[in-house]
């Protein structure tokens, strides 16, 4: 069975585990867990951040950002299909008491004009927005790359409108490495999370980064909602080694769009609208109707394909380290063979 429902699936390898035996450990909540510590660091400068904070989750980052950054009853922009509005099962709501206002956006990418609008309007009975918030790569685009163009034009327009600027970036080493340049996204937006869990292929933890007081800020919150850790260094070694082969992640570009070039030639299926492949380690198949997009999982299933839907009428497959080369041509030809049988 191919497991291709996300990059979340992967196992680690055993020299990865094998470091959470040698890790040098302390009490985290004392800040005094060498391992964790140097963790923090390490990602504070590769992305050019003040301060880290390691958590268990994207989730727990992200929400302890919007903590941060929101008052009861603000509103946060974010494009309507963004994962922290959608998939993170109303803990905004739930924890920060906010509201999202939705914004139009082309893979992933916002117009500064339709910002404008937005801000425009909530001066008239509606609440303050307070924050914007992207996602980078943007998942529900298939994978998208947000330009560092257009990340430099949103910073430009948040400090000038007095908002802050957060980037859930869970996968944000696919648009570093696809595009070969460090971002320095702590001169662009104010905290971003990225996760070691999914295409690194750590098994736990995620990084959040920002400011030094926005650190002690957010340490605080971590220790409310339950993720203080003790001698979290068992995990923060692991964490570690997958971000030191960060660069693994290129090749799962690779194996996607090979897939992606044989999918193009043989796949006939008129009931799929399009398939869509954005240049990192996903490819889409969107179909007319929802119907038919279950009628592909169960096929796929059948012919020992694991895949997922991302909305009621995509099914999304994900290229992770697990997925061998050698694998890719039968992995094409299972995944065109399901197509043709309904």
């Amino acid at each position: 069975m191919f497991d291709l429902r996300s990059d979340t699936v992967t196992k680690p390898s055993k020299d990865i585990l094998k470091t959470a035996l040698n890790a040098e450990l302390g009490d985290d909540e004392y800040k005094e867990d060498p391992t964790v510590n140097q963790l923090e660091d390490q990602c504070a400068k590769l992305l050019n951040f003040e301060k880290g904070l390691f958590v268990t989750s994207g989730l727990m980052g992200n929400q302890i950002s919007l903590l941060i950054h929101n008052k009861p009853g603000t509103e946060v922009i974010t494009p309507y299909d963004s994962h922290i509005k959608n998939y993170e099962h109303g803990a905004a709501a739930f924890l920060s008491r906010v509201q999202f206002r939705d914004i139009e956006h082309v893979d992933g990418e916002i117009e500064l004009s339709n910002l404008e609008k937005i801000l425009q309007k909530s001066k008239v009975h509606k609440p303050i927005i307070k924050t914007l918030t992207i996602e980078n790569t943007h998942l529900a685009s298939g994978g998208s790359i947000v330009s560092k163009k257009n990340i430099k034009l949103l910073r430009e327009f948040t400090t000038s409108n007095s908002l802050k600027f957060h980037i859930d970036g869970a996968r944000i080493w696919h648009a570093i490495l696809q595009d070969n340049q460090n971002y320095n996204f702590g001169s662009y937006c104010d905290s971003l999370t990225f996760c070691f869990s999914k295409a690194l292929s750590a098994p736990i933890g995620s990084m959040l980064l920002g400011s030094n007081d926005f650190i002690s800020q957010a340490r605080e919150f971590r220790k409310i909602l339950g993720g203080g850790m003790r001698q979290v260094g068992v995990i923060a070694s692991m964490a570690k080694m997958a971000l030191d082969r960060r660069e693994d992640i290129l090749a799962d570009h690779t194996k996607a769009n090979n897939v992606y070039e044989n999918l193009l030639l043989d796949v006939k299926n008129k009931k799929i609208k399009n398939i869509v492949y954005k240049n990192t380690n996903m490819i889409f198949f969107q179909f007319f109707k929802q119907q038919d997009a279950e009628t592909f999982l169960v096929e796929l299933n059948r012919n020992n394909i694991k895949a997922g839907l991302i909305n009621e009428s995509s099914v999304r497959f994900v290229f992770h380290k697990d997925i061998e080369l050698e694998d890719l041509g039968l992995i094409a030809e299972k995944i065109i063979y399901s197509s043709s049988k309904f």
